[in-house]
C-alpha cells in the first residue's frame, strides 16, 4: 500500500506540473500577442508617438488645412452698366470685392486698374438679364471675371470674386 501511495503521488504531481505548463504557456502567448499589438498599433500610428512639441505642430498643420487662408481683399467702386437686353431698359449695380492668392495686392493691380474696369464693364454690358438672375448666372459671372482679370494681369493673382451689391432694375 505505500508503494501505491508512492506511486499514486508522482502521477499526481506529474498532472498538476502539466497542468501548470499550459497555464505559463498561455501567458507567454498571451503576453506575445498584447506587446505585438501594442507595437502594430504605435507604427501604424493609432497610439501616437513623438514628442509633445510634433504633436502640437501636427494640430497646427491639420488645423491651417482645415480653415484656407484668406488672401488680401480689394474693394472696386460699384459699376452700373446696360443689360444687353432687347428692350434696353435693364441695368445692373454691382459693387465686388476681388481676393487674391497672397496676402498683398498686387502693386500692379493699382496701376492697371482702369483697364480692370473696362474688361467688367464690357463684361456687364454683355449680359443679358436670363443670364445673370440665378445662382448659376452669377457664378458662371463670378468665373468669367476672375479669368478676364488674371488674363488682363498676365498671372493667376486673383483667387475669387464676392458681390458685396448686386441690382437689377
Amino acid at each position: 500500500m505505500a508503494e501505491e501511495k508512492a506511486e499514486a503521488a508522482p502521477a499526481e504531481g506529474g498532472e498538476a506540473a502539466a497542468k501548470g505548463g499550459k497555464g505559463k504557456l498561455l501567458a507567454i502567448v498571451g503576453v506575445v500577442v498584447l506587446v505585438g499589438g501594442g507595437a502594430a498599433a504605435w507604427f501604424l500610428g493609432v497610439i501616437p508617438h513623438g514628442t509633445k512639441h510634433d504633436a502640437e505642430a501636427k494640430v497646427k498643420e491639420e488645423a491651417k488645412l482645415e480653415q484656407p487662408e484668406v488672401g488680401a481683399l480689394q474693394a472696386l467702386d460699384p459699376f452700373i452698366a446696360n443689360l444687353a437686353d432687347e428692350d434696353g431698359k435693364r441695368y445692373l449695380k454691382a459693387t465686388l470685392q476681388l481676393e487674391f492668392f497672397d496676402a498683398k495686392v498686387p502693386d500692379e493691380f493699382h496701376v492697371r486698374l482702369p483697364l480692370i474696369r473696362d474688361l467688367l464693364l464690357t463684361l456687364f454690358t454683355s449680359k443679358t438679364f436670363a443670364e445673370i438672375r440665378t445662382p448659376q448666372g452669377k457664378t458662371v459671372l463670378r468665373e468669367e471675371i476672375v479669368n478676364r482679370l488674371n488674363r488682363a494681369m498676365r498671372k493667376d493673382v486673383v483667387k475669387a470674386v464676392y458681390f458685396t451689391e448686386f441690382i437689377v432694375q
